[in-house]
């Protein structure tokens, strides 16, 4: 595990950077309330993908093991910011984009704000629209002191001891609230229309449980693939179909 400040505070993000330095790395981004380098864990280390280039795992301001920051704004560009940052920092050009859910939408933004540092764009069912996502919906139904005060307990405490529930814990509480406001909000551009404007060779991964208009996820001009017998958790319910669809050149 690295740690690279990337606040004003001193704030620190926590990234794994494993594998060959040579050739394209593969920076990998996780869902809201998990943590990348728990959700991905498995994938770098399945036999398609181990020994194969250079993976880099970043933990989300706030989640996993990196800092909490509530001078911080949790807004998906900001997040998108500060990955590039960390991209930046490891002197890293034209990289394998790969997010899941949050991590896909901040990949989206990403892409758009810093086109130089991504040269394939790979998305697991990221947040498309404005105001879509059930986990991020039942966050921002709070105000974001009351969930500071209870809300993110009650979650919790609604679930049992998955892996989830354990990364959950994590999150900062209000980075946590901001990060889900941010998703839902209402764009200038939405997540959808950037990941069509988007140039680089790009791929959209959806669970066959899960699935949404694929008709619809072609307009985007991306590569749609299916992870079959998995919904939105297709690492955990299908990880050899997953990995399979991320190592198959775009």
């Amino acid at each position: 595990m690295k740690l690279l400040p990337v606040t004003a505070s001193g704030a620190q993000v926590a990234y794994l950077d494993v594998g060959a330095t040579d050739g394209r790395a593969r920076v990998y981004l996780g869902g809201l309330g998990l943590a990348s380098t728990v959700s991905f864990a498995p994938v770098i280390g399945h036999p398609v993908l181990a020994g194969r280039g250079r993976h880099v795992l970043v933990d989300l301001l706030g989640s996993g093991w990196s800092d909490h920051d509530d001078d911080f704004s949790y807004t998906i560009d900001e997040h998108a910011a500060v990955v590039a940052t960390v991209i930046e920092a490891l002197g890293l050009h034209r990289t394998t984009l790969v997010g899941h859910s949050l991590g896909g939408s901040i990949a989206i933004s990403l892409a758009a704000q810093r086109p130089d540092l991504v040269g394939e764009l790979i998305v697991a069912e990221p947040n498309l629209d404005p105001g879509v996502g059930t986990l991020s919906a039942q966050i921002a139904s709070f105000d974001e002191d009351d969930f500071v005060a209870s809300g993110m307990h009650s979650i919790i405490d609604a679930d049992d001891m998955t892996t989830g529930t354990r990364t959950l814990r994590r999150w900062s509480p209000r980075g946590l609230h901001r990060t889900a406001v941010s998703l839902l909000a209402e764009r200038p551009m939405t997540f959808r229309a950037q990941l069509t404007a988007a140039s680089m060779p790009k791929r959209y991964i959806s669970g066959e449980l899960s699935a949404e208009n694929l008709d619809a996820l072609r307009a985007t001009g991306s590569d749609v693939r299916v992870v079959s017998n998995a919904a939105h958790l297709m690492m955990d319910d299908n990880l050899d179909g997953f990995v399979t669809l991320l190592a198959d050149p775009l």
